[in-house]
């Protein structure tokens, strides 16, 4: 069986961190989001892997290579316009049009092997669905029994909350539906199979594992959230003395963590970073490669990718930095709310932070920003920003 990974698309709505890299790129747990599902695609016993890309697509193409250093054979397929879901499939039809079952899944959300098995467990055709508390931002599925009578793409009235995963078992009658470019057009997956509900018999499964789409910045930390709930300690840097690691923290090759930090884990560090002393790193953090975090600073529910500068006495919750920014000291990013469901700053790459700037909660700032110290941003920065 072969697994059909579409990962073409731009995802406009999460600027800034997809001004460089595609949406599925984006790190999380300190692996590109569509690493996270051909790891779980490998977990089932699937190897053969086409992969539909487009936008940046080099920068998947030079991350897996052929797939042998990820436990599969991966073809890639360019979808030439970025018009739709459908037309990706279809892009992918010469490969695709003798295999009796085809597992299709979007590659820039978060998803587990065991998601992954509640597809191959079921017979084609079929639709992964789970339950959401905002519906409205996807396509919303009418059942009758275990039966799809309805999908209906961002209604605008909520009148179920089960939703489409984006994940699909295909038999070669429902392949045979994405086999003509100019039937399809722009249209969505789910906008096809709504067309042909009268000749199918398309079987919702939900899901008994983890999925989590990115459709805003602010997403990310929910993503990275379930990609560190299995995270495994391991510890291949400097502890310095006087060091506290609780739970399951992961710190790469090269790192120190120097007397006095305190880790909580779900918590990775990746390699040839810098930490402390007396800083405090929260649970469901992820640190990238090569950062480096000044001492008195707390880091909570965060992501941070690579290359990045944090200052002293900071406090960074519920927030993504993306790579290459330097933030100053005592600056303070913190979410809207006490515990996981809030939301701090989104910073995008090669941004300076100047030292005790205040950010309110749920702003996202450009890439190339530079905002001068003592300030407060109340509100969203656009790329290139300056704030004096």
């Amino acid at each position: 069986m072969k697994a059909v990974i579409l990962a073409a698309g731009e995802g406009i709505r999460l600027r800034p961190f997809t001004m460089s890299r595609p949406k599925a790129m984006i790190p999380i747990g300190n692996k590109p989001v569509l690493e996270h599902i051909v790891h779980s695609l490998v977990a089932n016993g699937i190897s053969d892997i086409v992969i539909v890309v487009g936008y940046f697509e080099n920068t998947i193409m030079s991350h897996f290579g052929d797939g042998r250093n990820f436990g599969a054979k991966i073809t890639y397929v360019s979808q030439s316009r970025p018009i739709g879901t459908a037309h990706a499939v279809f892009s992918a039809w010469d490969i695709l049009k003798d295999e009796d079952k085809v597992i299709v899944l979007a590659g820039d959300n978060f998803i587990d092997k065991n998601t992954v098995a509640s597809a191959l467990n079921g017979e084609p055709p079929l639709a992964v669905v789970t339950e959401s508390v905002m519906p409205s931002k996807y396509g919303v599925v009418s059942l009758k029994d275990s039966r799809i009578t309805s999908i209906v793409e961002k209604p605008e009235t909520n009148f179920s909350n089960i939703i489409s995963t984006g994940i699909y078992l295909f038999d070669k009658q429902t392949l045979n539906f994405f086999s003509n470019a100019s039937e399809i057009s722009a249209l969505g997956i789910s906008e096809v199979l709504s067309s042909h509900l009268h000749q199918i018999c398309l079987s919702a499964v939900k899901t008994d594992g983890g999925w989590v789409d990115a459709v805003y910045p602010q997403d990310l930390v929910k993503l990275n959230d379930m990609a560190l709930e299995n995270v495994s300690s391991l510890t291949q840097g400097t502890i310095e003395h006087g060091v506290t690691l609780k739970g399951n923290v992961h710190i790469g090759e090269g790192s120190r963590i120097r007397s006095g930090c305190y880790i909580e884990g779900p918590v990775i560090i990746g390699e040839n970073c810098d930490i402390g002393p007396d800083v405090t790193i929260s649970a469901f953090t992820s640190i990238g490669n090569d950062v480096q975090i000044g001492p008195y600073t707390c880091i909570a529910g965060s992501v941070l990718m690579d290359n990045i500068a944090v200052g002293t006495h900071c406090h960074i919750s519920r927030s993504a930095v993306d790579c290459g920014v330097e933030i100053g000291s005592a600056v303070l990013a913190d979410g809207v709310a006490r515990g996981r469901d809030r939301s701090g700053v989104m910073i995008g790459q090669d941004s300076w932070i100047g030292s005790g700037t205040v950010f309110f909660p749920n702003v996202i700032v450009g890439s190339e920003c530079r905002i001068s110290s003592g300030s407060t941003v109340r509100s969203s920065l656009e790329n290139r920003s300056i704030v004096v």
